[in-house]
């Protein structure tokens, strides 16, 4: 029943009975109880005939943003970081074969940037993506590569090449790419580690113009990001 919720997308906010029997495939008798049940319990809101995400769903984010370990414990560095730098800073994670942002902190009222909180981003561009893949486990990082890049054509990477690029971050701890998810931007984005099991819980990204990160001391600033996500990484473990 939960799955009638990975209908939607950002290109589909509103669904019918019609597009969960047919996705599904279900029976509309089936479908129609799906909908009646999730809307008794808030996760769909009945809409002219549709359906849309209820207001379960705002109240689950909210829990999430005051009691999830990364927000909680990395809220206030990250917030330090935007002030200090100017840059944009968010946190990311990865679940499912998705990436997304699920904290946001910046100095600027505006972002204007494409990918914003909750919105799911590339699965390998972007400096926060390509370190929430390079540092997952050999063997999903295979699966990832055959189920999802492979025979993508916006990636055109061979086994090898994705094997090297991933294997270059882990080496080098983080990952710069430049104009990747919006034109004349940059990112640096370093990992958040279990520090007991070396398992990645999320990566830390700044995130600004291509002409600010010229002003910064780039060893300096991947340096205090590494040491940020060094003191995250602890702090949510020993929640």
């Amino acid at each position: 029943m939960l799955n009638v919720l990975d209908i939607f997308s950002p290109d589909r906010l509103v669904i019918n009975v019609e597009d969960i029997a047919q996705q599904m495939s279900l029976s509309r008798a089936t479908a129609y109880r799906y909908v009646k049940e999730l809307c008794d319990v808030g996760l769909l809101s009945r809409v002219d005939g549709n359906y849309t995400l209820g207001p379960r769903i705002i109240e689950l984010d909210w829990m999430m943003r005051k009691y999830d370990p990364l927000i909680s414990t990395g809220r206030e560095m990250m917030a330090e970081l935007a002030i200090t730098t100017g840059l944009t800073v968010y946190l990311s994670v990865y679940y499912d074969g998705h990436i997304i942002n699920t904290h946001i902190e910046s100095a600027q009222q505006k972002l204007g940037y494409a990918f914003g909180r909750g919105r799911p981003l590339p699965l390998f561009k972007g400096a926060q993506s390509k370190v929430l893949i390079s540092f997952q486990k050999a063997n999903r990082l295979k699966r990832i590569y055959e189920e999802m890049i492979q025979d993508n054509p916006e990636y055109d990477l061979s086994w090898k090449e994705f094997n090297q690029i991933t294997k270059t971050i882990r080496k080098d701890g983080y990952s710069l790419t430049h104009d990747e998810l919006n034109l004349g931007l940059t990112g640096i984005s370093a990992p958040i580690l279990n520090p007991k099991t070396d398992d990645i819980l999320g990566s830390l990204a700044l995130v600004g113009s291509s002409t600010a990160f010229e002003l910064f001391n780039q060893e300096a600033l991947i340096s205090r990001l590494k040491e940020v996500t060094a003191i995250i990484g602890h702090k949510a473990q020993s929640l």
